[in-house]
């Protein structure tokens, strides 16, 4: 049925028009008017498309309508209403709902049965809490799709949004409320089957329109934004009657849908008239429960119309204007008063239904359908109240499936059954008068088991006193029967049920102060277990248990159960527990970090943290932990039951400072020392340059055996708040080559090995140590080593890095002659080969001497040596080019090695300067004593240029 509403994808423009037929069933169905039924029908039609007085719901307009069925199913102008006069307009719906429809009923595939009564005896619902039974009886009820047999259909005790109610029912609808629960995995499939109705666990008993309450927290599954109230507004709901005024856009595509599949025959357009005349048919008749033999008389109420015929079981039996008939034998019978005027083909129907029985009509009703009853446990009873018809005699028949053949229970006219026994049982009425009898229907109903079953919840459990246990407890009892005072609750401390375990019964037991009733949870009570050690973490109570059996095998009290499988509960994770978040963290100094203590269960009277150093509070849960140094804190919590616990936190904070150092410079110092300047920076964003740190200085990598110690070892004096921190230190002796220095080293290891001074410790050593290659202060005379031509003055320049070049003092010699001989740039006149050489003393107190070499020549187009000695003795140490006045520029200047390689390449220079020329090395290191070719271009001033080649020689 469900599936194919589901698979059909009803569109939101179909709209639907359905046929229904009332059919009255009243000890005086007259009494209904047809305008009653109109108006009902109105109601109906209201309700549906969210009109008239359900205007203002917040529903939808379902675009479903409904009409009084204007075509008869034998064809003839009908008004849709049929009248029946019955004491079946009082029935039981599960013993009659058969017999009432029987009466009359049009096709169900082509219309709505609609069967109005005056009361139904039915127990929609019966449910048991707290010792009490409660009962919903029903207004109404209809059959769910497809329905195709003859009781398919609606019956009613009243109109207005229960007849919209049922409707609903009829196209598909669940209650909203369906299967109490808040199950919604599936909103297509679960409750209602309709997901913009949220789930309802309550059968609609909030009786506020504008606060209803909200049964369930499931409703975001469906696609709710938020949880929602319930629908008590809907139609499908149950509750206060007033609020009903709305079907949803769910309800109304799943009732669309069940008309467009299950319920499509009522699409035939039986809301038309076969033909235009206006012509109702009708009658009455004087005898609605005739006996075989008995002469009925059926009196015509037509109108409109001037000929009839009157059909018994489709055959004309007379065309007269009333018709009487004596039935012969028991049956049903079908009567139809065709109207008509002369036209034969257009004519109004009305039929009625004569049941002949031999006058005896065995009915009852039971005054409860669902029961729990037991001998000895929990009785209850059943009273079938007997409403059977010209009955004298009676006979109650009973069975059950647990046992118990039909047999007979009872011959008054009513009857009382106290039910021993629990099971399914089957109750019949059979009727008598003096010339025959009649049998009711079969009532099947069950009566359950009252049997209690108990079972211990624990609410809470909390340590106390450190070696108790304080918990809250209460027991619930899934039976009818209810639990007496006094039944015992045993605890354990592990499992009783298992023999390989050892339990440990804890005392004292709990005993119940107050009765349970059936179905119903007792009160919450406080217990307190000596259980005299403390750490308890899991715990185990057994209901209905004395305590004097281990391993516990139920039953073990007196109280009877009918289940012991439930018994036995267990709770763990309930000792007095603190927390510490973070349990270890790694800092650098400095750092702060939150501290967290959380305690459970229960409340937390105290937190208290030690040591107290480092922390921004100690009696709090929350301190905030500055670093230092690596360390342990300690937090004790105590509950407000007396229960204590401890938590610990490590800090981890390993060295932060890494130091660094860069050499600056090393200077000559008074010809017998050096004057070192060295930076040392902090490599931790929060560091200094402490006092106390040492520097060592060394001849050789400290780190290789042969390194010795330059003395004295630095020291840093005082703190330097900064990353970084220039110092000046002297060094005893001049060593040569490369000077290393390590900074925090106190120079006590040979070879080197850090760290070697645990005052000061690093989270890096291998960056401690920088090198730097020691020359000593010079000065260089520009040029060096020169050719020029005789008498021909020039300047020479001293190249030096000192600050005050000007303090040279320079020598005299032969050969030449100065403009100055105190001064940074005298003009030489040489007319001979000639060495000048000067001296400065640097800031430091060292000597400097620096010399030129001249060499004069005596004119000549181009001189190109073929020897040079490139040793820095300041003599032929470059191989350049001499040239005359003719030479304008060394246009290309190449040598090349003995195996072709070009080692030195010069382009667009001037002649005469040993600055542009070779000196002996290639890629930064000396070549090798031997000959060497050259290709030299020279450029003239006249524009020529000239092509040199040949070979040099070097010589060390």
């Amino acid at each position: 049925m469900n599936q194919a509403i589901l698979n059909y994808a009803a569109p939101l423009s179909d709209s639907y028009i359905l046929p229904v037929v009332f059919h009255i069933i009243n000890q005086n169905p007259g009494s209904v008017t047809d305008q009653q039924i109109l108006d009902a029908l109105k109601d109906l039609n209201d309700a549906f498309a969210r009109t008239g007085p359900y205007a203002a719901g917040t529903g939808v307009d379902t675009r479903i309508q409904f009409c009084l069925a204007q075509l008869d199913p034998d064809g003839g102008n009908t008004t849709g209403i049929t009248r029946t006069t019955s004491f079946f307009a009082d029935i039981d719906q599960d013993l009659e709902d058969d017999r009432l429809k029987n009466m009359v009923a049009w096709d169900p595939a082509r219309y709505i049965n609609i069967w109005y009564v005056t009361d139904i005896k039915s127990e929609m619902m019966a449910r048991f809490s707290c010792g009490y039974w409660s009962r919903i009886k029903e207004g109404g009820y209809a059959t769910m799709p497809p329905g195709v047999d003859s009781t398919d259909g609606i019956v009613v005790t009243g109109f207005g949004t229960l007849l919209a109610h049922e409707m609903g029912h009829y196209l598909s609808l669940y209650h909203t409320f369906e299967g109490l629960d808040c199950a919604n995995s599936n909103c297509a499939t679960s409750g209602d089957r309709v997901c913009d109705t949220p789930p309802d666990g309550s059968i609609g008993n909030s009786f506020s329109c504008t606060q209803p309450q909200n049964s369930c927290s499931s409703d975001t599954i469906s696609g709710f934004s938020v949880d929602v109230p319930d629908l008590i507004n809907n139609f499908m709901d149950y509750g206060n009657d007033a609020c009903h005024n709305a079907f949803t856009e769910g309800q109304a595509a799943r009732m669309r849908a069940a008309i467009a599949t299950q319920r499509s025959g009522l699409l035939q357009n039986e809301c038309a008239k076969p033909c235009a005349e206006s012509i109702i048919a009708g009658f009455t008749r004087n005898n609605p429960y005739p006996l075989p033999g008995d002469l009925v008389s059926f009196t015509n109420t037509s109108a409109g119309a001037s000929n009839y015929q009157w059909l018994i079981n489709g055959t004309v039996f007379s065309t007269g204007s009333n018709f009487s008939y004596s039935f012969s034998s028991k049956g049903k019978y079908k009567i139809t008063l065709k109207a008509y005027n002369g036209d034969v083909n257009c004519y109004a129907i009305y039929t009625d239904y004569v049941i002949v029985t031999c006058g005896v009509v065995a009915r009852f009703y039971p005054d409860k359908r669902e029961i729990a009853s037991k001998a000895s446990i929990y009785l209850d009873s059943i009273y079938f109240t007997n409403r059977s018809v010209n009955a004298t005699t009676y006979q109650w028949l009973m069975s059950n499936d647990n046992g118990m053949t039909e047999q007979l229970v009872g011959t008054d006219p009513d009857l009382k059954y106290v039910f021993q026994n629990p099971a399914n049982y089957a109750v019949r009425l059979i009727a008598n008068n003096a010339t025959c009898a009649d049998t009711s229907e079969t009532f099947h109903f069950e009566v359950h088991d009252p049997t209690a079953d108990g079972v211990a919840r624990l609410y809470s459990t909390k340590c106390f006193n450190d070696t108790k246990v304080k918990l809250s407890l209460f027991v619930c009892n899934n039976g009818y029967a209810p639990i007496p005072s006094n039944t015992p609750v045993s605890f354990y401390e592990n499992d009783p049920r298992n023999g390989n375990t050892n339990p440990i019964k804890l005392e004292p037991s709990f005993y119940l102060p107050d009765t349970v009733k059936g179905k119903c949870c007792g009160t919450v009570y406080e217990h307190i277990l000596n259980v005299k050690h403390s750490g308890l973490n899991k715990l185990f109570a057994v209901f209905n248990d004395n305590g004097n059996a281990i391993p516990v095998q139920l039953p073990n009290g007196s109280l009877q159960e009918s289940d012991y499988q439930n018994n036995t509960t267990g709770i763990t994770n309930f000792s007095y527990n603190v927390i510490v978040t973070p349990p270890e963290a790694t800092l650098l100094p400095g750092d702060t970090l939150q501290l967290a203590a959380n305690a459970e269960p229960g409340n937390t009277v105290s937190y208290v943290w030690s040591t107290a150093n480092d922390l921004s509070c100690t009696l709090c849960p929350d301190p905030i932990l500055i670093a230092e140094s690596s360390t342990v804190k300690k937090v004790i919590a105590t509950s407000e039951y007396g229960c204590t616990d401890s938590a610990f936190v490590v800090i981890k904070v390993p060295p932060a400072d890494d130091f660094s150092l860069v050499i600056d410079s090393i200077r000559c110092e008074k010809n017998d020392s050096l004057y070192s300047s060295f930076t040392i920076c902090n490599g931790f964003s929060r560091g200094i340059v402490p006092a106390g740190l040492s520097v060592s200085f060394y001849d050789g990598n400290p780190s290789q055996p042969g390194a010795h110690l330059l003395g004295p070892v630095f020291v840093s004096p005082t703190n330097n708040n900064s990353l970084c921190a220039s110092f000046h230190h002297t060094l005893l002796g001049i060593p040569g080559g490369k000077i290393f220095a390590v900074v925090n080293d106190k120079g006590t290891s040979n070879p080197l090995q850090l760290p070697n001074d645990s005052s000061i410790l690093e989270k890096d050593y291998t960056n401690n140590g920088a090198g730097i290659i020691y020359i000593r202060d010079s000065i260089s005379l520009l040029p060096a080593d020169t050719a020029v031509l005789k008498e021909q003055p020039f300047p020479i320049l001293i190249n030096t890095q000192l600050q005050d070049p000007a303090s040279a003092i320079w020598s005299s010699g032969s050969g030449y002659t100065l403009s100055c001989y105190q001064c940074a740039s005298p003009v030489v006149t040489s007319f001979a080969n000639a060495i000048v050489s000067m001296q400065i003393i640097n800031p430091y107190g060292c000597a400097l001497r620096g010399q030129t070499k001249i060499r004069v020549f005596y004119g000549g187009k181009v001189s190109i040596p073929n020897v040079f000695t490139p040793n820095k003795d300041g003599r032929n140490d470059v191989f350049y080019v001499l040239g005359g006045k003719e030479v304008l520029m060394v246009k290309a200047f190449s040598v090349f090695n003995r195996w072709g390689e070009q080692i030195f390449q010069l382009k667009n220079a001037p002649p005469n300067d040993p600055g542009f020329g070779w000196d002996g090395r290639y890629k930064g290191k000396e070549s090798e004593a031997g000959t060497y070719v050259y290709l030299i271009t020279i450029m003239f001033t006249n524009g020529t240029q000239g092509l040199y080649k040949g070979t040099i020689t070097l010589i060390r």
